[in-house]
């Protein structure tokens, strides 16, 4: 072979290893768009070493090849940029949304879309509340006010039922125990507030009545069933005696009543009688017709006088001035001083009386009620020499159908 054929073959074989490099370099590029992968190919320069070390004649011409695929790094390179990545095949699940994790650095700013969407949000005048939930809420509303109307229609009637007091004034002095003392009056009152009737029975302390605490006797003065048995027996005495139900209860001593009246700020009272009475502080003068702004001394000097009138008329002033309490507190100016009144009577005096009752006997008081007095009417009597007073039948009678109302104030 001479070196012309020599150099001939050797032309051929380097065009044809050219254009299998060029084949394999295309399909490369193909194989890659349609699978979309980013790892690196081997690099043409690393196939030209190794052509290059299987041919070693053409070692000629490396640097013309090597020229050659730095040009065609650079076009792949373009085309890799220009070349999208293929959607994945896969989804979620529909309904489900993926939740993204919050990074800790608050100094990260956040994208603009999110901030349009919030200010969006606060522009966005506020969604009316469905028609539902508004009935609803007028439902509650009506079903509350229902409610209250019914505690009030249902107060109202038990506080407009007649109520029965009695209050038991305790001859005991100042700095005496109560314990062993008797009643110097007893005043059972019965409020109708429907009727605007106060029923007022005075009983005089010697009346002759069965005594429950005393089983041995007939009877006996009804003063000494305090003495003997307390408030209890006392008004167990007055029930049996009048045939009515005792609501409720106070005792008052001289001492409580005084500062009952000057709790309330005094009273103002009309003398029914002229009189003089020895106080603790004075000796006060009373002219009938005549109305007195009394303090506490005072108003209990007018109570207890009896030396120029009877029991009765001593009682009926009694209850004068408990009245002038229970106006002084049913007045605007004395609604404030109720609640220290009632903790004052409550917790010094025994009264026994609930809220409902309370209001009962205000309601009465602030309708202006008519005032029935009535007394135990009798006779003297002497039984085994010691003195009592002999109720009549017809008196204790009319006494028992005066009491025995309905919550209209009609007899039963």
């Amino acid at each position: 072979m001479n070196e012309e054929q020599r150099l001939s073959r050797v032309e051929r074989r380097k065009r044809e290893l050219e254009r299998a490099e060029e084949r394999t370099h295309d399909e490369q590029i193909d194989d890659r768009i349609d699978e979309g992968s980013t790892g690196e190919a081997t690099s043409p320069s690393s196939r030209d070493e190794d052509d290059s070390s299987d041919h070693p004649f053409l070692d000629q011409s490396r640097s013309g090849q090597q020229a050659k695929s730095t040009d065609r790094q650079k076009q792949n390179q373009k085309q890799k940029q220009t070349v999208r990545a293929p959607k994945p095949k896969w989804a979620l699940p529909i309904g489900k949304k993926r939740r993204r994790k919050r990074e800790d650095s608050p100094s990260e700013p956040r994208p603009k879309e999110s901030i349009n969407r919030e200010s969006r949000r606060e522009a966005a005048p506020p969604r009316e509340k469905p028609v539902k939930e508004k009935r609803k809420r007028r439902g509650w509303k009506g079903k509350f006010l229902l409610l209250l109307l019914l505690f009030f229609v249902v107060a109202g009637y038990l506080a407009s039922n007649p109520f029965t007091f009695l209050v038991m004034g305790s001859d005991a002095r100042v700095g005496e125990s109560v314990s062993g003392s008797r009643t110097d009056s007893l005043q059972l009152i019965e409020f109708v507030p429907r009727s605007r009737t106060v029923q007022n029975v005075s009983i005089p302390r010697d009346t002759y009545t069965a005594i429950p605490c005393e089983p041995d006797r007939e009877g006996d003065k009804i003063t000494h069933a305090f003495a003997y048995g307390g408030a209890t027996c006392t008004v167990g005495a007055v029930e049996g005696l009048t045939e009515a139900s005792v609501d409720g209860q106070v005792v008052i001593t001289f001492e409580t009543f005084m500062e009952l009246i000057d709790t309330v700020g005094g009273v103002n009272v009309t003398a029914t009688h002229s009189f003089s009475e020895k106080g603790f502080n004075q000796t006060y003068e009373y002219t009938e017709g005549v109305s007195y702004s009394m303090d506490g001394d005072m108003a209990l000097a007018y109570a207890r006088h009896r030396k120029s009138d009877t029991d009765g008329a001593r009682s009926n002033r009694q209850t004068e001035v408990m009245a002038a309490v229970a106006d002084k507190l049913a007045s605007p100016s004395g609604w404030a001083k109720i609640p220290a009144t009632y903790r004052f009577m409550k917790n010094e005096m025994g009264l026994e009386m609930n809220p409902l009752q309370m209001a009962s006997v205000g309601l009465t008081m602030l309708l202006k009620p008519d005032v029935n007095k009535m007394q135990v009417e009798g006779q003297d009597a002497y039984i085994n020499n010691v003195y009592y007073y002999q109720p009549t039948e017809a008196s204790v009678q009319a006494i028992r159908d005066a009491l025995d109302l309905t919550m209209w104030g009609t007899v039963r």
